[in-house]
């Protein structure tokens, strides 16, 4: 099992990802005034998004939480200064960030992680 943590401060926080072996921290980043609830999210998944594309033209890698109340197609996904800018109320990181733990994660689509939204 998967686990992402975000810790959430005023206008930034610090997302955490552990798995047997592996251990990620950076910061993250969200729209300010649209931001999804705090909670725990279960049988998230790392996967790609198709009309999204990263900096080599390729589909996006994200980590795609599901059942976020009052959202849809909320991610964890990649995003560059302003970052908020890159937020409808998903959470961004970094490319390489985001790639890491993509890669970290297997198999894909598998609902294996949960994702932790504190404050």
């Amino acid at each position: 099992m998967y686990k992402i943590t975000i810790k959430r401060l005023a206008k930034d926080g610090t997302l955490t990802f552990s798995s047997p072996g592996k251990t990620i921290s950076t910061k993250c980043y969200w729209n300010l005034t649209k931001k999804i609830p705090a909670g725990t999210y279960l049988n998230c998944s790392v996967t790609t998004v198709a009309r999204k594309k990263n900096s080599k033209g390729m589909p996006r890698e994200a980590v795609f939480l599901p059942n976020v109340a009052g959202f849809s197609e909320i991610f964890i996904h990649m995003g560059k200064p302003p970052y908020e800018k890159w937020s409808d109320g998903c959470i961004v990181i970094d490319e390489g960030k985001i790639i890491e733990i993509y890669n970290a994660i297997t198999p894909k689509n598998a609902h294996n992680v949960t994702v932790v939204i504190n404050g």
